[in-house]
């Protein structure tokens, strides 16, 4: 099992588990369950609560999938004989030396405290469904909370709309919602853009790869439900031997 004990980045991974299931509370208990019409509570309740599953998923997937490190210690292919200075690690084109997982990472993007690991070539994929589920999860909710509210404040009613007692908590859900929808926005819009205008060729693939090409690598060989699926890896990486603890 992959786990990287760093401090910041379990701060950081478990206040994002926090803030989604404390958004689903909160539009229950103070959006959902006060507007008193159970179809409109079941549709949008289950709405939720199923794009906060697949983020959450999303996130554990990435979190605890190795991200692609580079074995420590293995001998040194043909045209391939630079070493990390800092791992020891013979180093293959896109390779990064990550100072917190302490280990050269595959077709490495960045290290993401808030899933307390790196985004490389075996875990991109489930960081990109991890920002788009949580953007679109926050997205429902704004809409789900501007536009009634609009409309009653634009009547005057929003006295009558909304009890004292639950102001403070929909002002909270809404700016939680309100901040995801734009980091995770924000983070699945870079990835895509990276993704789709990435220089470097696949495996086997001489030149510069397409930008199908390159979303296909990410997200598997082949246009599928599997492509949108936590639970669906993207299909066979290059071997990084054996699992590592960091």
């Amino acid at each position: 099992m992959w786990f990287v004990p760093d401090a910041l980045g379990i701060v950081c991974a478990s206040a994002t588990w926090v803030l989604t299931l404390s958004q689903g509370a909160l539009l229950l208990s103070a959006w959902l369950l006060p507007a008193q019409r159970p179809a409109y509570s079941a549709v949008h309740g289950s709405l939720f609560h199923l794009l906060a599953s697949l983020a959450l998923a999303s996130h554990a997937r990435t979190m605890f999938t190795d991200p692609g490190a580079l074995p420590v210690g293995a001998p040194p292919a043909p045209g391939l004989a630079a070493r990390c200075p800092l791992c020891g690690a013979v180093q293959t084109p896109g390779a990064h030396h990550c100072g917190v997982c302490q280990r050269c990472i595959r077709r490495a993007h960045h290290h993401c405290p808030w899933v307390n690991n790196c985004v490389g070539e075996d875990n991109r994929k489930f960081f990109v469904l991890f920002t788009l589920y949580t953007a679109l999860g926050a997205l429902h909710v704004l809409l789900l909370l501007s536009a009634p509210a609009l409309r009653a404040y634009a009547r005057g009613e929003w006295d009558l709309q909304t009890p004292v007692r639950l102001r403070p908590s929909l002002l909270f859900l809404f700016v939680v919602a309100l901040n995801g929808f734009l980091f995770a926005g924000l983070m699945f819009t870079i990835q895509i853009r990276s993704i789709l205008t990435d220089p470097q060729s696949q495996p086997g693939e001489p030149g510069q790869a397409s930008a199908w090409t390159n979303l296909k690598a990410v997200l598997g060989p082949r246009p599928s439900p599997a492509w949108i699926s936590p639970f669906a890896s993207a299909g066979p990486r290059a071997a990084s031997g054996p699992q590592a603890v960091v």
